[in-house]
């Protein structure tokens, strides 16, 4: 296990280097790589981080750590300047596709189809980025390789199959293939504003655990769509779906299961999160950063949002690390 840790350290480098590319695209400091802002966070924190707790479920599988280790190669290659090193994210990608489906047999059918979906999100995603390097034809992929996943693990958390969640989800998967703009546009924001208040629903219905964070994300999900299906007509539609989904909805998730699936994985479970707090703290941060900032277009706003959302996920990775420290060494103590 300490082999797997030592590997996986990388994640967290990757999304510490994204945090400070997104301050420099800010024009707040100045650091190198801001471009690369999206694939180090989407890539080297978001598939990386998926890719460690597939690889902690089962750590004797040599593929899904060669996997990892493609993901890893591929994107120092790539920001390095060696466009190939996408090439090697793709076949992380794809040993995790392929394991997925030899193993959704043996597994609950509709979650494994929603993994299935998000992994191919995530490999046309980063095929179409590759092609001609324009951010904005990968990210709705993106978005569906996440949201696809994430769907999934609560569905399973609150072990229900929902048809009507299926069918949204196929909707919005397939909207692409009529042209994001149009019809696609349409479904895709429809269905993605129509999801999240199923999933609201069956939440509070099931009185899931961190009920008020969950609502929270699913409010920001739901602004993802209606941006989305309103792009047209909002001068920040870009930065707004970007962030209230990666942001809003994913980190939010993140806070929410991560005491209940990775940290506990890795053998952290006993780490205090506060994970409500965490994201009604990350909530405000965009509130000032995408409703008054973006919606009103007041720049010195998404600035000081966008600050207090560094803030939140900094604070919170330095939080866990002091507890682990703690920890370590107080048992370390205690062996004495």
């Amino acid at each position: 296990m300490s082999k797997l840790k030592l590997v996986a350290i990388a994640v967290p480098i990757f999304l510490v280097l994204g945090l400070f590319t997104g301050l420099s695209r800010f024009g707040l400091i100045n650091f190198p790589l801001s471009f690369h802002h999206g694939v180090l966070m989407l890539n080297g924190f978001a598939g990386g981080v998926i890719t460690v707790e597939r690889l902690l479920s089962k750590p004797k599988d040599p593929w899904i750590l060669i996997g990892l280790i493609l993901l890893i190669a591929g994107l120092i290659s790539y920001l390095f300047g060696f466009e190939f090193g996408l090439l090697l994210v793709a076949g992380n990608i794809g040993i995790l596709f392929l394991k997925e489906a030899l193993q959704l047999a043996e597994k609950e059918l509709q979650n494994g189809l929603y993994q299935l979906i998000g992994l191919l999100s995530w490999f046309i995603g980063n095929l179409k980025f590759y092609q001609n390097g324009f951010y904005p034809e990968a990210v709705p992929f993106w978005i569906v390789f996440i949201l696809m996943l994430i769907v999934g693990t609560r569905l399973s958390k609150m072990g229900k199959k929902d048809v009507i969640s299926l069918i949204l989800s196929l909707a919005i998967f397939f909207s692409f293939w009529l042209g994001f703009h149009g019809y696609g546009q349409t479904i895709y924001g429809i269905g993605i504003m129509a999801l999240s208040m199923r999933l609201g629903y069956l939440e509070i219905k099931n009185s899931s655990k961190h009920l008020l964070g969950l609502v929270a994300a699913y409010l920001w999900l739901l602004l993802t769509g209606a941006s989305s299906l309103f792009s047209d007509y909002i001068l920040y539609s870009y930065d707004l779906v970007l962030h209230a989904f990666f942001l809003g909805f994913f980190f939010s998730m993140i806070f929410i299961n991560a005491p209940d699936a990775l940290l506990q994985k890795l053998g952290l479970n006993q780490l205090k999160t506060y994970p409500v707090f965490c994201v009604l703290f990350l909530s405000l941060g965009l509130i000032v950063r995408l409703i008054i900032g973006d919606y009103l277009q007041i720049q010195t706003a998404r600035n000081i949002g966008g600050i207090l959302n560094f803030l939140t996920i900094i604070l919170y990775a330095m939080y866990l690390l002091v507890q682990l420290v703690r920890n370590h060494l107080a048992t370390k103590g205690a062996d004495r």
